[in-house]
């Protein structure tokens, strides 16, 4: 029959495609759950805090170990990766995470705490390294994209869950228990698999010079994301409670679930409007959409129905967690190719910074007669204030012509590894400015 040839090649394509996901659905179901231990903590120790009387400044300072630790694990684990491989690796991490998971049940320390938080943190990125340079290796060229959008809507599904598991399972101690749990359940898809591990590779970021001569938009967009929504991450918890006092546990899930469902829904339209217009004006106009959110959870979060609080916090993702992969977009058509993947690490290491410093000032304004509302007080403050920067730029530089645009892909702050898999980019080998000079002398040096 005259269509029987084009059905037996579609056929073929529809086994390749298959294999290619079957190789990575291991470590991208590891990942998930990991996804999942980490948003069930940041519930757990959030909560666990509060119930203490700590003061909210000092639950940020712990939540800023966390983002310290997670940098540090970013910038310093690739060469342990190297040396002793991914499977071991991988081990090796969610075994320390595991034992800093259970730590949180000997009792409420903030510096003990802060402590843990830090090697949780440096444990989750170095898991999220060999894990993102495990899925580059099994990504060809040409489904690179289709690959990343599988693992970021996946691994999104994993952070939603997590909660819920928390919520369903367990509370106090043994909520800590079932966090060690999970993360130890992280390790068995990676141990039975018989797939070779690879050679860890990641993108070496830029110097902070650098980006701001090609892409400062992108660089104070990133900055902005970081802050914002690492503070939000680890403490909407106490927000929730102040919403829901009998109820906290399961209103942060809930919480949790619309605003990660409003990024998943935000992503996509907000990447492909960026392909068409200024990025620039599509980082404004999510921030204020996230801006206008923030100001109703802050100002309304005592006098509304929980329900509405719910919307509010969807509209809130589908703005304030789609604008950094739009901004990476951005400082990528400003690079040249060979340039790509050295630029988006280089992002996500200003995002890192703009982690550390988040939940510190906003732990600071909820210090203040505000209360748990000042999240997102300071989250409405600092999206305005990026909207109205990324107007400014629009007025004093010409944005990238279309023809120049690569195409949108969805971008998640995860590893430096990561930005390997982004097909908007090539590794290479130039050495960056400033970040990290001193890993680049100890490699010249040996």
């Amino acid at each position: 029959m005259p269509y029987s040839a084009p059905v037996e090649e579609t056929s073929s394509d529809w086994r390749v495609t298959l294999g290619l996901y079957r190789n990575v659905l291991a470590i991208v179901s590891a990942l998930t759950v990991l996804q999942g231990a980490t948003a069930a903590l940041s519930v757990m120790i959030a909560l666990s805090l509060q119930a203490a009387g700590a003061s909210n400044a000092a639950l940020g300072l712990v939540a800023a170990f966390y983002a310290g630790g997670f940098l540090t694990g970013a910038i310093a684990s690739p060469k342990q990766i190297t040396r002793i491989g991914h499977i071991r690796s991988f081990s090796f991490f969610a075994a320390l995470a595991i034992i800093a998971s259970l730590s949180f049940s000997l009792g409420v320390n903030i510096i003990g705490w802060s402590v843990l938080q830090a090697v949780i943190g440096a444990s989750t990125s170095a898991l999220l390294t060999a894990g993102d340079g495990w899925i580059t290796d099994s990504a060809p060229a040409n489904r690179r994209g289709a690959i990343l959008g599988f693992y970021h809507v996946v691994a999104k599904l994993g952070a939603i869950a997590g909660p819920f598991a928390i919520v369903a399972g367990a509370s106090g101690p043994a909520g800590f228990m079932m966090v060690a749990a999970l993360f130890a359940l992280t390790i068995m898809p990676i141990s039975a698999t018989r797939k070779a591990q690879p050679e860890i590779s990641t993108g070496t970021p830029f110097g902070p010079t650098k980006i701001l001569k090609y892409a400062p938009a992108a660089a104070f967009a990133a900055l902005c994301a970081g802050a914002v929504n690492n503070a939000v991450a680890q403490l909407y918890p106490v927000y929730a409670q102040s919403v829901m006092p009998d109820g906290a546990a399961g209103f942060s899930a809930n919480f949790n679930a619309a605003l990660l469902v409003g990024a998943m829904v935000g992503l996509w339209p907000a990447g492909m409007i960026s392909d068409r217009i200024d990025r620039r004006m599509v980082i404004a106009g999510t921030g204020i959409l996230a801006a206008g959110a923030a100001l109703g959870l802050s100002l309304f979060s005592h006098t509304v129905a929980p329900a509405l609080i719910l919307v509010l916090a969807f509209v809130y993702g589908v703005g304030a967690l789609a604008y950094y992969a739009v901004a990476v977009a951005h400082a990528a058509d400003r690079a040249r190719p060979d340039q790509a993947t050295s630029m988006m690490a280089g992002i996500l290491v200003i995002w890192g910074i703009g982690s550390i410093m988040g939940p510190i000032v906003a732990g600071l304004v909820m210090s203040t007669p505000l209360g748990a509302p000042g999240l997102f007080a300071f989250a409405s403050a600092s999206l305005a204030l990026l909207a109205a920067t990324m107007f400014t730029r629009t007025v004093n530089k010409a944005p990238v012509p279309d023809e120049e645009k690569e195409p949108f892909n969805a971008t998640q702050t995860t590893s430096l590894a990561l930005s390997e898999l982004d097909p908007r980019g090539e590794h290479e080998n130039e050495q960056f400015d400033l970040f990290l000079a001193w890993m680049a002398s100890a490699e010249a040096d040996e």
